[in-house]
């Protein structure tokens, strides 16, 4: 039990922080699209901006539901890859059909999966409300 605790805050930090560098790498992304895009007009250049941080984002929670599979696979959960990815995106997502019942010697760890996308959401989520509150006003100014 204590293994899949410390392999999958591992785990789990090694998302967070692969995440936090695709967040860092989409800031630098937005201000050079930002200092070419403005003489476009507001509206153009909001939707590109917008547009870019999400895509970013959906990148970086595609890559951790990545590494959530290839850790299944390493552990031995799954032998299918599609199954594996199919089960770190609904643990990662919290949506837990429960179709798919692991082994108890990886049930907390997978658990963890859980947890990281939960946290990584929320960074998300703050990250797209700062982006909104730099961007409308921007916008909407006359």
């Amino acid at each position: 039990m204590s293994g899949q605790m410390i392999w999958g805050t591992v785990m789990l930090g090694a998302c967070l922080l692969l995440h936090i560098g695709f967040l860092i790498a989409d800031i630098k992304l937005l201000k050079w699209l930002n200092g070419r895009l403005w003489a476009s007009g507001p509206l153009y250049s909001t939707i590109v901006l917008l547009c870019a941080a999400i895509i970013v984002i959906v990148l970086s929670h595609s890559a951790q539901v990545w590494l959530w599979a290839i850790s299944f696979i390493a552990f031995g959960a799954f032998n299918d890859p599609g199954t594996a990815v199919y089960f770190a995106l609904v643990t990662y997502t919290t949506l837990g059909y429960g179709d798919i019942v692991l082994a108890e010697n990886i049930r907390l760890y997978a658990a963890l999966a859980s947890v990281t996308g939960l946290l990584g959401f929320g960074l998300s989520t703050a990250f797209l409300v700062a982006v909104f509150g730099k961007l409308l006003p921007n916008h909407l100014a006359d």
